[in-house]
């Protein structure tokens, strides 16, 4: 899930060239408490492994995968569920598995 901030919604709509209202129809979904959050996953940004608004992605984008934040086992499925899409959980994963001598059964 990819929250959006309404400065990251406007900052977007603005690069694309497009209104914020048309932004919104095409990539936003609002809960009914105004939060907004991308309506797809993969992002609709995001083309093969690279990132089409980079210099301007959300800030949870920035902080992606969020390793280095507290509480990283309670966000063990969601990093999980990008295993595969996300070079750096890659690698860390793989490398942990070394570490720890993780055995396949």
């Amino acid at each position: 899930m990819i929250n959006i901030s309404e400065t990251e919604a406007n900052t977007i709509a603005k690069h694309l060239d497009i209104t914020r209202t048309d932004f919104d129809n095409q990539y936003v979904e609002k809960g009914s408490n105004g939060m907004m959050i991308m309506n797809k996953m993969p992002c609709h940004f995001l083309n093969e492994n690279q990132c089409t608004v980079y210099e301007h992605r959300f800030s949870g984008c920035r902080e992606f995968p969020a390793l280095h934040l507290p509480n990283f086992t309670g966000r063990l499925f969601t990093t999980f569920m990008h295993y595969e899409r996300c070079p750096i959980i890659f690698n860390v994963t793989e490398q942990l598995k070394k570490e720890l001598s993780y055995i396949k059964e």
